[in-house]
């Protein structure tokens, strides 16, 4: 399954937080969220851990304004072993910031450095095993 994925950085993330929500929801986009070039985390609809059967081990939970006012230490959070943050929006679940340690687990791996972010598809993979380069740019 293809998804549509946009690099992000974790300051315009902050600033553009309402409108991210709305199209991440709406399963219109999924975002992979960086700082300073370095992946920190993806931010999902609730359902493609499900469709994806991601394993979760640990999780937390957060209001999706204070994940807003305190995304750095959302971002430590994941690092120090928590698997994902639930986000909360009137207290529903409505999304999902995921670790990068489970990038593994999505329909595609992620390749990436400080300037470009690139997604091979897992249907692809075959093929670029064999030599070719099949990648897609976001």
């Amino acid at each position: 399954m293809s998804y549509s994925f946009k690099q992000i950085p974790m300051s315009e993330m902050r600033v553009s937080l309402p409108k991210i929500r709305r199209l991440v929801q709406l399963g219109k986009q999924r975002i992979v969220v960086t700082y300073y070039g370095e992946i920190v985390g993806f931010l999902l609809p609730i359902d493609d851990l499900e469709r994806e059967e991601i394993p979760i081990a640990s999780t937390e939970e957060m209001q999706l304004t204070q994940f807003r006012d305190h995304m750095t230490e959302a971002w430590e959070l994941l690092q120090s072993g928590i698997d994902c943050i639930y986000l909360t929006f009137h207290n529903r679940k409505v999304l999902v910031f995921l670790s990068p340690k489970l990038s593994q687990h999505l329909s595609f791996p992620v390749i990436g450095n400080a300037n470009k972010m690139f997604l091979l598809s897992t249907q692809l993979e075959n093929s670029t095993a064999k030599g070719e380069q099949n990648y897609v740019s976001i």
